[in-house]
């Protein structure tokens, strides 16, 4: 019996003294310090607050802001991401070209700024009419394979690439009246890329023109209008120009997209990779709500506050320049490259699924 105790008396001191060892090697351990990423984000963090949209919240930068946040907390704190303004370490169209040499780790923005090296990116960035709504965007990218396609065509240049959504109303502001396509004809309209060749399509003459330049060129009549969102109402006060706003049709939602620099990626702990991999979409797509209400805001207190006209098309009409754009403008951009030519038709089939085109 004596031994027996004597036994469980050694064995338990040999226990807590293993225990306490690893508690020791434990607090010994230094924490490991933070992963920290430098990122340049296309869109300021100076847009002003508006109606319920405070200080963080407004603009199209507050959306990858959130994210960012989001990364640190879901990281436990790992994996901390600190955004610069646009232009602070690079000029935005050369946003693939910094991320993929490693000057930083990742960049925000649309695709289209850097499209003329990578025309596949007209199609990432929405083109025109090939989402009616963010859940068709979400829908093209996660269920019929557009996400895998251009991850395929980036990691090519060392980059990986994450869908950012954004959900914006991309339409026409006028300072002429505008209930139908006709009143576009022979019209001086502010805008580039596709968008240019939709308002060509429409018999517009499509300007361009410097963004910071629209205010006056509104006012004196050097333009007609302007392909946008909502949002430069605030940003440009563009409200206090434009008497109308063609919505629908939604142009394009001109979701914008995180590119990250592949080497960087890889050597991430496998849990993090897993971590951006996984749920990034899920997480830009729930906050993307953010900037779809913040536009949807603007618009409202535009026309009861400005009086400006938002002209709604028919849906008929919009059925047959849905078909007009696919069979005029999309062959143009499916022509590119062959992986161009393969997202074309990725859209096209979802877009014949909802009975949007022939």
């Amino acid at each position: 019996m004596e031994n027996r105790r004597m036994r469980l008396v050694v064995g338990s001191l040999v226990a807590f003294a293993f225990i306490m060892s690893l508690t020791i090697v434990h607090a010994q351990t230094p924490k490991t310090a933070p992963i920290h990423w430098k990122g340049q984000c296309a869109y300021a963090s100076t847009v002003a607050p508006f109606g319920p949209f405070g200080h963080g919240y407004a603009g199209v930068y507050a959306h990858f802001h959130w994210w960012a946040d989001w990364v640190k907390k879901a990281s436990g704190g790992r994996l901390v991401i600190d955004l610069a303004e646009p232009g602070a370490i690079f000029p935005t169209p050369e946003a693939d070209l910094s991320v993929s040499k490693g000057v930083v780790q990742l960049a925000i923005g649309m695709g289209s700024y850097f499209g003329g090296r990578m025309p596949e990116t007209a199609v990432e960035g929405g083109g025109v009419f090939q989402w009616e709504n963010n859940q068709q965007n979400y829908e093209c990218i996660t269920k019929y394979g557009l996400g895998q396609a251009l991850q395929k065509v980036y990691a090519k240049r060392n980059l990986m690439w994450l869908p950012g959504f954004a959900d914006a109303i991309i339409g026409v502001g006028t300072n002429f009246p505008a209930p139908n396509s006709a009143a576009l004809k022979g019209k001086k309209i502010r805008t580039t890329g596709m968008w240019a060749d939709y308002i060509r399509m429409l018999g517009g003459s499509p300007v361009n023109l410097p963004w910071g330049e629209m205010y006056m060129a509104m006012k004196l009549g050097t333009i007609d209008g302007y392909v946008a969102g909502p949002g430069v109402f605030e940003d440009l006060k563009m409200k206090e120009v434009t008497k109308g706003f063609v919505y629908p049709p939604r142009i394009s939602l001109a979701p914008s997209g995180i590119i990250i620099n592949m080497d960087a990626f890889k050597a991430l702990p496998t849990d993090l990779q897993e971590l951006l991999a996984r749920d990034s979409a899920y997480v830009l797509y729930a906050g993307s709500s953010n900037l779809h209400n913040q536009q949807d805001w603007i618009l409202r207190m535009a026309a009861k506050q400005y009086g400006v006209k938002i002209h709604a098309w028919s849906s008929e009409e919009i059925q047959q320049l849905t078909q007009q754009v696919v069979e005029e403008i999309y062959p143009r951009t499916a022509a590119k490259s062959k992986e161009c030519a393969e997202l074309v038709e990725i859209v096209k089939k979802q877009m014949r699924d909802y009975g949007r085109i022939k």
